[in-house]
């Protein structure tokens, strides 16, 4: 894990970059990134109860779940989501 002045400096960094952007650009960024944070969790779990809804052993719905939970921690990881 990063010190807290190692993430605050990324975070500025990225918050320059960003700032550079024409708006469309740095809106289309923020909603996109919005977006993906609002589903990819609740896609997670649907995966994850659909392949327990299915009964028997752990199948390729589960699969699909982990890659999506995954997906979403390091979604959470991201400095993104602390300048948009």
């Amino acid at each position: 894990m990063p010190s807290s002045e190692t993430h605050k400096t990324a975070i500025a960094n990225l918050r320059t970059e960003m700032l550079k952007l024409d708006p469309d650009t740095y809106q289309r960024i923020r909603e996109d990134f919005y977006r993906i944070g609002d589903n990819l969790k609740p896609l997670a779990d649907a995966l994850e109860i659909a392949d327990a809804d299915l009964g028997g052993h752990a199948g390729p719905l589960l699969d699909e779940h982990y890659i999506f939970a995954q997906m979403y921690d390091l979604l959470r990881k991201s400095n993104l989501g602390g300048v948009v």
